[in-house]
């Protein structure tokens, strides 16, 4: 089979990568003993000479879960990532796996990435490995599982693999299991309801150990908008556990059904309905800045944004932000993905360390009067969950771009450098903001509707599906206006604090 794929698949073609296997796997004794010991030697030393160390121990990885497919059908880049390529995959495996009805786990294709891990050892994608704490690469790659009863696997998982890879190049942010990704676009292309992404361990294929350090294969699963929620709110390796012992879902194999239409039992507690729990998830990575503030006169409290400020805004923004920008031909970009507050150790520092480090560190705490603080809509979107689910719990959430973040952190949250008499400042690229219990409560109500501004699918159809939360009482907030009429902004001016909304594509 050959062909080509849709933008950013590449080029479908019979796999080169298991011919050392391939050999060895169909050279019955007959036939080796029909050619010289010497040359059947040759053979195979010169073809494992070819093969990068890397990419054979995959390789060999794959063969050992699929050793009847050594040759799978594969998508291959026109043009390697290391040569000027904009897709860092070099190849994308794809294997039939007959799955086990009787487990409720369907028939599906199997696509396993390479080219996240080192594998080729010399420097021309990855660094060499920390001797210290040995990694290939990344220390992943990307696998998916795809219900199919197709002969021919459907091409559109290979580039959602590569925009998923685009985006860890882009951004250095590596995925982990229990991870959720916001993509607001069904996977597909088409109307699957299938359209944000959970991260898990591929069930099938564990840790593979080459010459460059450990590789990790971690699978991406579809889910709903319903089981997004319940990952935001609670924890991603419980929506995980729902979604395999669904029958409906996929089975323990994790298994995505595009056409799969209800959520995972379970999860109707995801929505407005958990408001007024504890959340986990501890910070997301968003596109965000800030500006110092000065404090308004009673005068000045009554009047809007000034042009300037607005202008201020805009051209921040343009400068800070749209360098995360990772629109591919696709026109979509996936623009959060979560560490829960077990993970947020590995993200950035926490208020502890930062103290700790402080007199020794080179980079001195700047206190603001005031903050202006800017979020996309994605980032906004989980604004009431930080405040409901967090602050007002006594906890901290952060919204991280690269070095930047923005940490919002109620006044018990211990080794802060933020005090109640002096509730902004930077340390470098960190600004922490201290949210007084007054205050949070107040933006409890105002920012309560945020998650609009993404949410665009609903499950009312379903068998469970959640009632409609009651109405929050009327308060004094900025309409949420359609998306072109952002930015929105919100302003607690006795407070000197202000936060805008604004659309990825005014930033772009």
């Amino acid at each position: 089979m050959s062909g080509t794929s849709r933008s950013g698949a590449g080029i479908v073609r019979n796999s080169a990568l298991a011919f050392v296997a391939s050999a060895q796997a169909t050279m019955n004794p007959e036939a080796a003993a029909a050619l010289r010991g010497s040359q059947l030697e040759n053979q195979v030393n010169h073809t494992e000479r070819l093969i990068p160390p890397g990419l054979k121990a995959l390789n060999d990885a794959c063969f050992q879960v699929y050793p009847d497919q050594p040759n799978p059908l594969q998508v291959t880049t026109r043009l390697k990532y290391w040569l000027g390529g904009q897709d860092p995959l070099d190849y994308i495996s794809m294997y039939w796996n007959p799955g086990r009805p009787e487990e409720h786990i369907p028939p599906h294709w199997h696509y396993v990435s390479f080219g996240l891990s080192d594998l080729h050892g010399d420097g021309r994608v990855h660094p060499e490995p920390d001797p210290i704490k040995p990694c290939s690469g990344y220390g992943m790659e990307l696998t998916f599982r795809l219900e199919s009863q197709e002969r021919q696997p459907p091409l559109w998982p290979a580039a959602l693999l590569q925009s998923l890879a685009r985006y860890i190049f882009t951004t250095g942010n590596k995925f982990m299991a229990g991870d959720h990704v916001s993509w607001h676009a069904p996977l597909d292309g088409g109307n699957s309801r299938m359209r944000h992404i959970l991260v898990a361990e591929d069930p099938g294929l564990p840790l593979a150990h080459t010459l460059h350090g450990p590789v990790t294969f971690l699978q991406i699963v579809g889910c709903t908008s319903r089981e997004l929620r319940a990952a935001q709110r609670g924890s991603g390796f419980e929506v995980l556990k729902m979604i395999s012992e669904d029958p409906k879902c996929g089975g323990a194999w994790l298994v995505t059904r595009g056409a799969r239409r209800a959520s995972a039992g379970g999860c109707a507690g995801g929505g407005r309905a958990a408001r007024g729990r504890a959340a986990h998830l501890a910070g997301v990575s968003a596109r965000v800045g800030w500006l110092r503030l000065a404090r308004k006169t009673p005068e000045e409290q009554a009047s809007p944004l000034s042009p300037s400020l607005e202008q201020l805004i805009k051209d921040t923004l343009q400068r800070g932000l749209s360098c995360m920008s990772d629109r591919g031909a696709e026109g979509h970009n996936m623009s959060t993905d979560s560490f829960e507050m077990t993970s947020i150790e590995r993200a950035l520092p926490q208020p502890s360390q930062i103290m700790q480090s402080s007199l020794c560190d080179d980079q001195e705490i700047e206190y603001l009067d005031g903050v202006h603080v800017m979020l996309n809509p994605e980032g906004a979107s989980v604004l009431p969950l930080a405040i409901d689910g967090r602050v007002l719990h006594s906890h901290h959430f952060t919204w991280r771009q690269g070095p930047r973040a923005v940490t919002f952190l109620a006044p018990t949250v211990a080794g802060a450098f933020v005090t109640p008499e002096k509730p902004y400042a930077t340390k470098g690229t960190w600004l922490q903001v201290l949210i007084p219990l007054d205050l949070a409560r107040e933006m409890s109500t105002q920012v309560a509707d945020l998650p609009r501004l993404v949410q665009s699918d609903s499950e009312e159809s379903e068998c469970g599906a959640e009632p409609p939360a009651p109405a929050p009482a009327p308060a004094p907030a900025p309409a949420l206006a359609p998306a072109r009429a952002l930015p929105v902004t919100f302003s607690w001016p006795a407070h000197g604090l202000s936060l805008s909304v604004v659309h990825d594509m005014e930033i772009l």
